[in-house]
């Protein structure tokens, strides 16, 4: 019996011992990231009341091998809408600065960002035509939803696990190089037109301090809300 006792304890130490470094496992201060800077252009000429003229030009995306963030900044750096996407467990927190308002919210695991409109009845097909968009060798995907059908592009030139979870395009397990999304009313085309690879800190795929937790139902009524004059 204390063999028995000992060799189950054998078995057990590395077992725990995995476990426990695994719960302990924390991020290093600085991750490598592949960098895309996306081009903005809005499909219509209005979202709900604000003229889509005066609305952000850019967007910036920055995958890691566990993490993904894309950021929108406008309003001379007065507003700023971010998500980052936590890859491991494929949630997203979306977070909202917009003058001195603060807020975030954390999705369910698989869920899409806040007021991310996903099509319906979409499916996609590979249709293997290249071409290199803002220096990213890029294949044309062909898009149909229940009422459009349309071109995305993705790229081969760096690997991340599920990297468009905060896209509707889900199942592509490669990153975009262009593609269309919604945001509440906001219907938008981005593409990339710069790529590259460098060290950030891994600080900017926390919640900062001051910002204030909200519910998915508050977060939509806030981001449906900047698209009106009231």
């Amino acid at each position: 019996m204390v063999f028995v006792k000992k060799s189950i304890s054998i078995v057990l130490l590395p077992i725990l011992t995995l476990i426990s470094c695994g719960r302990q496992r924390t991020l290093p201060e600085q991750l490598t990231a592949h960098h895309i800077k996306y081009r903005i252009e809005y499909l219509e000429e209005r979202a709900g009341d604000i003229p889509t003229r005066i609305l952000p030009e850019q967007m910036d995306a920055y995958y890691t091998e566990h993490f993904v963030l894309s950021r929108i900044t406008g309003f001379l750096e007065q507003f700023t809408l971010t998500q980052i996407a936590d890859l491991r467990h494929q949630k997203v927190t979306t977070l909202l600065r917009f003058f001195d308002s603060k807020v975030y919210y954390e999705g369910e695991n698989g869920e899409l960002p806040v007021a991310i409109v996903e099509p319906e009845d979409m499916s996609w097909k590979m249709t293997g035509e290249t071409t290199v968009i803002g220096g990213l060798h890029s294949e044309r995907v062909e898009v149909t939803t229940n009422n459009d059908h349309y071109s995305i592009y993705l790229t081969k030139d760096f690997d991340v696990r599920h990297p468009n979870i905060t896209t509707p395009y889900r199942s592509i397990d490669y990153p975009l190089s262009e593609f269309r999304v919604q945001l509440s009313l906001l219907k938008m085309h981005l593409s990339c037109t710069d790529f590259k690879t460098e060290t950030i800190e891994s600080e900017v795929f926390k919640v900062p301090p001051g910002y204030n937790p909200v519910s998915k139902k508050d977060m939509e009524r806030i981001i449906n809300s900047l698209f009106t004059k009231e």
